[in-house]
């Protein structure tokens, strides 16, 4: 999420605060995976492999306005693109194999998804207050709809 201090704290070396960010962001990850591969099996594993993958190239994330979650859903989908890769053999081609987009995006790409954050932008900050805590609560942390229920309760 933009902003995240924890994820500035793990950065800076913070241990407790990388081992936060990894249990915050399991859950999340293994859904992301777990869409794309559908095999629990396999989701596991991957999700697994990505949180070490990003902590190698952790020093080079900067924040974009994009949650952390983005950084790591990249890792995530090359892993799998490379599962797949490995799988299945290069006379049978990729025809089954679920369609995962590049991790770098190309120059239309690029400006449709600068246009459409700066719109979703625009619209979020019309919402309330308490609008945005729920999304960022729900879509963006993935909290559970009880623990946001739970969330402006006294």
């Amino acid at each position: 999420m933009p902003g995240d201090d924890l994820v500035r704290r793990a950065q800076s070396g913070d241990v407790r605060a990388l081992e936060q960010l990894c249990e915050r962001e399991w859950r999340p990850v293994y859904a992301i995976v777990y869409a794309t591969t559908r095999n629990a099996m396999d989701a596991e594993d991957l999700t697994q492999e990505v949180f070490p993958r990003a902590l190698k190239s952790f020093d080079r994330y900067e924040e974009r306005n994009l949650p952390f979650r983005a950084f790591l859903a990249t890792v995530a989908r090359n892993l799998v693109r490379n599962r797949w890769r490995r799988r299945v053999p290069a006379h049978i081609g990729l025809e089954g194999a679920p369609e995962v987009q590049s991790s770098v995006p190309g120059p239309e790409e690029s400006a449709i998804l600068h246009s459409d954050l700066g719109h979703l932008a625009d619209v979020f900050s019309t919402l309330s207050d308490d609008y945005q805590q729920v999304l960022q609560l729900r879509a963006l942390e993935g909290r559970s709809a009880n623990d946001v229920a739970a969330w402006k309760q006294p």
